[in-house]
C-alpha cells in the first residue's frame, strides 16, 4: 500500500473531455504549419499539417474509449476517531471484454459537513497504471482527519490522459458515502478512577458478584477474625511474619449520566475553540471508558441539541453516543438549564451525574437554575453532581488529552 499525500485540485471540476496544456501547444504548432502551408502554397507542409491532425484525433477518441466500461468501488470504515489512520480501498474494475485501460487516475472529494462555503475539499488520488479487460485492480490511500464530525465522500472522479496527454477525459463513478469521525480520545488518570470509586461509598449501587472472590486482586491486608483461610496470602504472610489476606476490588455497577455544556462566546478565539474540543474529548473518553466496563445504564446529553442517548452501557451504545458527540458544536446561548431539566428528569435516584462544561458553573444560582431548586428530587441529584470545567487547570489531574 502506497502512502499518498493529501492535495487540492481545481474547483468546479466536472465530467467531460478537456484539452490539456500539451494539447494547446500541439494545436499552436499545427495551426502555424497549416498557416505557412496555406500562405506559401507548400504542398509538403499541407501534408505535414494533415499528419498532425491524426494523433490529435486519435488521442481524443482513445481517452473516451479508455474510460468506457470502468467501475469503481470504495471500501472504508463506517467511523474512526479524530487523528486515527484512515485507510480507504479503491477497486477499479474493467468490465469490457476487449481493450485494457491505461494510466487511469481516481480522485476523491471529501468535505466535512458544516465547513464554510468556498472551503476547498480534501482530494486524495490514486493511480492505476493498467487494468486488463475483464480484470480489476486495487489501490489504497491513507490519511488522517484531525477534526471530528461527519464527512461526505462524493462520487469518484475517474480520469485519464492516455495515450499522448493532449486531452483529459473525466467521468464520475461510484456512490456518495459518509464517514463519521468520533472525538479524539484521551486518557483518564488514576486520580479520576480513584475519585469515581470513592463516589460509590454511601450511595445507592448495584453490585455484580462473580463467585466468592469477585473483583480484581489489588493488595493484601492484615488478617481479621472471620476472614476465610482461602484468602490468606501465604508467601506474604511468611515474609511479614504475620497472617495477611488478599483484598479484591469489587465491581460496582452504577448508572452514569454524562452531560456536556458547550458554551463559547459569539466571536470565539482559538483558545475557546480548543476548550470546546477538550470538553468533547474528555466527555467522549469518559463515555468510552464507561461503555467498555459496562454493567450499568448510561445517559449522554449535550447543549448542542438532539435527543438524549440512553441505554445499558455497552459497545452497542457507544456508537450512538459518539455520533452525538461528533456533531456537537459550541454555542453562545445558555442552554444548560434546559439540558439539566431534561436529563435530571430522566435519571434514576443514585445515578452518578457528571457535568462537563467549558465555563465556570454555579449551581447555587436560584434564578438561573430554578428547575433544580423548585424540585426537591432534582435538587438532591444536583447536590451530588460532579462538575468538571475544562477551563480549569485542575483538569490535568483527571484527564490527559
Amino acid at each position: 500500500m502506497s502512502r499518498l499525500p493529501w492535495f487540492r485540485l481545481r474547483r468546479g471540476r466536472r465530467a467531460g473531455t478537456v484539452i490539456c496544456g500539451e494539447g494547446l501547444y500541439y494545436l499552436v504548432i499545427l495551426a502555424l504549419v497549416f498557416f505557412v502551408a496555406l500562405v506559401g502554397e507548400v504542398n509538403l507542409l499541407m501534408i505535414l499539417a494533415g499528419m498532425f491532425v491524426g494523433p490529435l484525433w486519435f488521442s481524443w477518441r482513445l481517452v473516451a474509449a479508455t474510460l468506457r466500461g470502468l467501475e469503481v468501488r470504495r471500501r472504508m470504515p463506517h467511523s474512526i476517531c479524530a487523528g486515527d489512520l484512515l485507510l480507504v480501498d479503491l477497486e477499479l474494475v474493467n468490465t469490457r471484454r476487449r481493450l485494457g485501460s491505461w494510466a487511469v487516475a481516481v480522485q476523491e472529494q471529501i468535505r466535512r459537513e458544516g465547513t464554510p462555503a468556498g472551503t476547498d475539499p480534501l482530494q486524495p488520488s490514486v493511480y492505476f497504471s493498467y487494468v486488463a479487460a475483464g480484470q480489476s485492480r486495487y489501490r489504497t490511500y491513507r490519511g488522517r482527519l484531525p477534526q471530528r464530525g461527519r464527512y461526505r465522500f462524493a462520487p469518484l472522479a475517474v480520469s485519464t490522459r492516455f495515450p499522448f496527454g493532449f486531452f483529459r477525459r473525466t467521468v464520475l463513478a461510484g456512490s456518495t458515502d459518509t464517514l463519521i469521525v468520533y472525538p479524539r480520545l484521551g486518557r483518564l488518570t488514576p486520580r479520576w478512577l480513584a475519585r469515581k470509586h470513592e463516589s460509590f461509598e454511601g450511595s445507592h449501587r448495584r453490585e455484580r458478584r462473580h463467585g466468592r472472590t469477585s473483583g480484581d486482586f489489588f493488595g493484601v491486608r492484615p488478617w481479621r477474625p472471620g476472614d476465610t483461610r482461602r484468602h490468606i496470602h501465604w508467601r506474604s504472610s511468611l515474609r511479614r511474619g504475620t497472617l495477611v489476606v488478599r483484598q479484591f476490588d469489587q465491581h460496582h455497577n452504577r448508572d452514569v449520566a454524562i452531560l456536556l455544556d458547550l458554551w463559547q462566546p459569539k466571536r470565539p478565539q482559538a483558545e475557546h475553540l480548543e476548550n470546546v474540543e477538550l470538553a468533547v474529548s474528555f466527555a467522549a473518553t469518559v463515555v468510552a471508558d464507561t461503555c467498555r466496563k459496562g454493567g450499568g445504564n448510561l445517559l449522554v446529553g449535550t447543549t448542542a441539541g438532539g435527543p438524549l442517548v440512553r441505554g445499558p452501557a455497552s459497545t452497542a451504545l457507544i456508537d450512538n453516543a459518539m455520533e452525538n458527540l461528533a456533531s456537537a458544536e459550541g454555542s453562545p446561548e445558555d442552554r444548560l438549564p434546559e439540558l439539566l431539566d431534561r436529563a435530571l428528569g430522566a435519571v434514576d435516584p443514585g445515578t452518578e451525574v457528571v457535568l462537563v462544561t467549558t465555563r465556570t458553573v454555579d449551581l447555587g444560582d436560584r434564578d438561573r437554575f430554578a428547575v433544580l431548586w423548585n424540585d426537591p428530587s432534582r435538587r438532591a441529584v444536583a447536590s451530588r453532581m460532579r462538575v468538571i470545567s475544562t477551563a480549569d487547570e485542575g483538569l490535568a489531574e483527571y484527564f490527559h488529552a
